[in-house]
């Protein structure tokens, strides 16, 4: 557990009685405290995701001396374009919304071309389920045996539940609205859910494929948040020409110092004369330094530093939606052949959703969460590829004979992300808010998890520009 969290939970301590102990042990093993005096940069970026790579363009346009390290040896955090596969499929962002302003600016700027999609009205899409061990199409839906749901619920597909009684919920103004939201609102999806009338198989339905891990861990006002973004944003979706790892490359070329890569850390101290990072490489020294990892890994981190309670709080319990992908390829598009749609949309935790990547080359991606996430994890590759195929031969028989899984990824598997995104815990609205506040003295953070005004790509770099201002500030 991170030494940041050690005294979180006590809101009577004062922001200084905050300060972190126990990172000196590691600290002093690797670097003398002479060295920490001794400033290699103005600032050191941790990170090189969208947020640090924002942060350390705008910082190096305002002059400052910026050194960027990064864990894994690429760039782009979680937008992670598998360029080795067959059609080079994503496994993390991809859509750029149209009131994504900062990242369409930043792309245009740097020659990033965007792929725009055609408006959509917000309707759900189509898809084949496969509910109890049964294919059920949208038409005998209604009226099918394994259709459990209660009253008029019976005319819902299961796909569209959450997007129907989500329209029941409280409404955000604007997306940062979140952070000054009725704390009364600040509620279980599952608790919203039941009061605006879901059933208890209309809760399961919606679980069973939802952005998050369960309904009673995930907030109302997350929910609101995400809501108040897509309404916010209504317009075409655009995709990055390449795939979405082409603008986070293009963002660190453009960098006045190259990337360090490998630089996995282990510790962070600030003092009066700068901050302290140590990789298992080396050890840097600069007088300020932005964190951009994610809370959900810098836990694992010793933080020796002053931080607010909210802060630290976050750091510890924030949570992250596990998200496990299978990549499967086919001999032929065999979707095209039968009479179905081209998802499938799943009861069982172990397929989730079924979405078709493209048709040449004919590919597949297999997308659960939560506690499917966690069971694929848990099973040994060739069982997990053999009922994965083997269900989606039973539920698609055109399928048969023509399926190969290429690969899993599992982004809480990654020692450097621990999750897909972040979502606000119940609870945990206005100790969130409190954390994207926080003004550090020299030590400072940044991510898609600390963003006000948006989420996703436009959320990290929005967080990366206000970080980095507030250290351009105390230069002017």
């Amino acid at each position: 557990m991170s030494n940041a969290l050690l005294r979180a939970n006590n809101a009577m301590w004062s922001r200084r009685e905050a300060l972190i102990l126990g990172s000196a042990a590691i600290l002093s093993g690797s670097a003398p405290r002479s060295a920490w005096g001794r400033t290699q940069a103005d600032v050191i970026v941790i990170g090189a995701g969208l947020a640090g790579l924002n942060a350390a363009r705008l910082l190096e346009a305002a002059g400052q001396r910026v050194i960027v390290i990064e864990a894994e040896n690429r760039v782009g955090g979680r937008l992670h374009t598998l360029d080795d596969m067959p059609g080079r499929p994503e496994a993390g962002g991809i859509q750029v919304g149209s009131g994504y302003h900062q990242t369409r600016r930043i792309a245009a700027a740097l020659g990033i071309s965007l792929n725009e999609a055609p408006a959509s009205a917000g309707d759900v899409p189509s898809a084949l389920f496969d509910i109890g061990g049964q294919t059920v199409t949208s038409a005998q839906w209604p009226t099918s045996p394994v259709n459990h749901l209660a009253g008029n619920e019976k005319q819902i597909l299961p796909s569209a539940l959450g997007f129907h009684y989500g329209r029941k919920l409280a409404r955000l103004k604007a997306v940062q609205d979140w952070m000054t939201a009725d704390p009364a609102l600040d509620i279980s999806y599952a608790q919203a859910l039941s009061q605006a009338g879901a059933s208890v198989e209309a809760l399961r339905l919606i679980e069973a494929n939802l952005n998050g891990n369960t309904l009673t861990g995930i907030s109302q006002i997350s929910v609101m948040r995400s809501v108040a973004a897509f309404l916010g944003g209504a317009g075409p979706i655009a995709t990055i020409k390449g795939g979405s790892q082409r603008l986070p490359e293009a963002m660190a070329a453009a960098l006045n110092s190259p990337v360090r890569y490998s630089q996995a850390v282990r510790a962070i101290r600030e003092d009066a004369n700068g901050v302290s990072v140590v990789t298992k490489r080396r050890s840097f020294h600069a007088r300020y330094a932005i964190c951009t990892i994610p809370f959900a890994a810098l836990k694992t981190v010793s933080v020796e530093a002053e931080l607010t309670p909210e802060l630290a709080t976050m750091i510890s319990t924030l949570p992250y939606t596990r998200a496990s992908f299978a990549y499967i390829s086919a001999t032929e598009a065999f979707w095209k052949n039968d009479s179905f749609p081209e998802t499938l949309w799943t009861d069982d935790p172990l397929l989730g959703r079924i979405f078709v990547l493209s048709e040449n080359p004919p590919m597949l991606k297999l997308w659960t969460t939560g506690a499917g996430a966690d069971r694929l994890d848990n099973m040994e590759p060739e069982q997990a590829a053999a009922a994965i195929i083997d269900h989606i031969e039973r539920a698609r028989p055109s399928a048969k004979g023509k399926l190969k899984l290429l690969r899993f990824f599992s982004w809480q598997k990654n020692p450097f992300a621990r999750g897909i995104y972040h979502h606000i815990g119940t609870g945990q609205a206005t100790t969130l808010a409190a954390a994207t506040q926080a003004a550090g003295s020299r030590l400072y953070f940044a991510g898609e998890h600390l963003a006000q005004n948006q989420i996703g790509m436009e959320g990290a770099l929005e967080s990366g520009e206000r970080a980095a201002n507030e250290i351009i500030r105390l230069h002017a």
